[in-house]
């Protein structure tokens, strides 16, 4: 195995650049006079900077087939609980013109423009709002939206094997984090992924839909994704080199737990697919009381609220299906 990732990094490193700047792409939805447009699938680029800053960046922005041109806010601050950062600013932009020169560009024209941007973000998904004012142009205020908004994250360290031509490398403690969006979709994202000793980075799967039986989460999906770029500026990571691969998730999880299998399809270009195993099979979502319960919220199964368990049993222990033996 070792002789194959050196020889398949040596060839990517050989041949490409690597960037330096997160790409998060999802639904983008325009507001004008309460009117909204049709969504548009787009982009928005996220730079962490010196000093912890983010720089956030709105390219080739469209308006109903008008071109407008980049729109770049910098210098945000960020404050993260939960595994969430927020972030918000109010800053006068100079909208600059988009990469089509074919276009013609009306931000420049614009001169200095006040927007409000409101937004959240994770290492796999991006929220945000962004208020433009055009009051003095054109008397009225544009809304775009990016995404959804995100509920929850929830990290879940495991065992990870990955396993190339049948020869499987050694278990490594590893961290996949799983957002939950307002809109009852999961985004997945294991980052900074190696193999072995060759830095990959970023594998993230959005959009994803799940299926509730028993306590357990069930989900699938098939995505061309872009890998991107590690937390870890020193190193060379080739994900972004490879362009779109083929990822084939499948996976359970509760709230503690998360199982998943990631078949990550390089046939194009090494001819081999790479699959990832994370976690142990779950084979139930119902897990036994440990510890003292005695001032926790407790329902049985009828949904009556009790006082105590006094007999064994399944209960709804402070919101989870608990197991009294």
């Amino acid at each position: 195995m070792k002789k194959f990732l050196l020889t398949m990094f040596m060839a990517l490193t050989a041949v490409f650049a690597i960037a330096q700047t997160k790409t998060y792409t999802d639904v983008l939805q325009v507001i004008i006079n309460g009117q909204g447009a049709t969504p548009q699938d787009a982009t928005i680029q996220v730079e962490k900077v010196a000093g912890g800053t983010y720089n956030l960046s709105l390219k080739n922005f469209m308006l109903d087939g008008i071109a407008v041109g980049n729109i770049v806010l910098t210098d945000i601050a960020v404050d993260e609980a939960n595994g969430i950062k927020s972030f918000s600013t109010k800053q006068n932009i100079n909208i600059t013109e988009g990469e089509d020169a074919s276009q013609s560009w009306i931000g420049p024209m614009l001169g200095e423009v006040p927007v409000d941007l409101k937004g959240k973000m994770t290492e796999g998904k991006l929220y945000c709002s962004i208020d433009i004012d055009m009051s003095a142009v054109l008397g009225q205020t544009i809304v775009v939206i990016f995404g959804t908004d995100i509920k929850s994250v929830a990290a879940y360290t495991d065992n990870l094997v990955v396993t190339i031509n049948g020869a499987s490398a050694e278990p490594q403690p590893t961290t996949i984090s799983v957002t939950e969006g307002v809109d009852g979709k999961y985004t997945l994202s294991l980052n900074n992924f190696m193999l072995e000793t060759i830095a990959v980075g970023n594998i993230v799967l959005t959009g994803i839909s799940v299926d509730e039986a028993n306590g357990i989460m069930n989900f699938s999906t098939k995505q061309n994704i872009n890998i991107t770029e590690g937390e870890d500026v020193s190193q060379s990571w080739i994900g972004p080199m490879l362009g779109e691969v083929p990822v084939d998730l499948k996976g359970k999880m509760t709230a503690d737990k998360l199982y998943c299998t990631i078949d990550i399809d390089m046939s194009a270009m090494l001819g081999q697919v790479i699959n990832v195993v994370f976690g142990s099979d779950i084979t139930s979502g119902i897990s036994a009381v440990k510890g003292n319960i005695e001032n926790a919220v407790i329902y049985d199964l009828t949904g009556r609220r009790i006082d105590a368990i006094t007999a064994p049993g399944v209960y709804i222990v402070n919101g989870k299906k608990q197991l009294v033996k």
